[in-house]
């Protein structure tokens, strides 16, 4: 399965960080890179947490996630409970198109198979 980005920004973004934070994406932990994608995804959700990411961990509970938009919210969330290992967000509320736009939605199962398969999807070139 080819894995998209949400848009050429989210591309660039997500690319720019691993390159310049992670020596080798390879080793990094599937958690960590399905986390980072999905933060990348929104202008303002990046915005909110390029500051609690290192080039191997993520502190969720540094991100002041006010003002954020309900598509936002989603990628934040979905970010977190790959992260963490929980279910903070539920099959209903992704299913519900009043919700969270289709983009946004794929964008998560993007995040979903990078975090069960591995930066290798993306076929990151080292």
């Amino acid at each position: 399965m080819k894995i998209k980005f949400k848009s050429a920004w989210h591309r660039k973004t997500f690319t720019e960080f691993i390159t310049a934070n992670v020596k080798n994406p390879y080793l990094s932990r599937n958690e960590y890179v399905a986390a980072v994608f999905l933060l990348s995804a929104d202008k303002f959700l990046w915005k909110k947490a390029r500051g609690a990411l290192t080039g191997y961990s993520v502190n969720f509970k540094s991100i002041d996630i006010a003002g954020i938009s309900t598509e936002g919210y989603a990628l934040f969330t979905a970010a977190k409970a790959i992260y963490r290992g929980g279910v903070d967000i539920s099959l209903h509320e992704l299913c519900d198109a009043n919700l969270i736009d289709d983009s946004t939605v794929m964008t998560i199962f993007a995040g979903v198979m990078l975090f069960r398969d591995g930066i290798g999807l993306l076929n990151w070139r080292t």
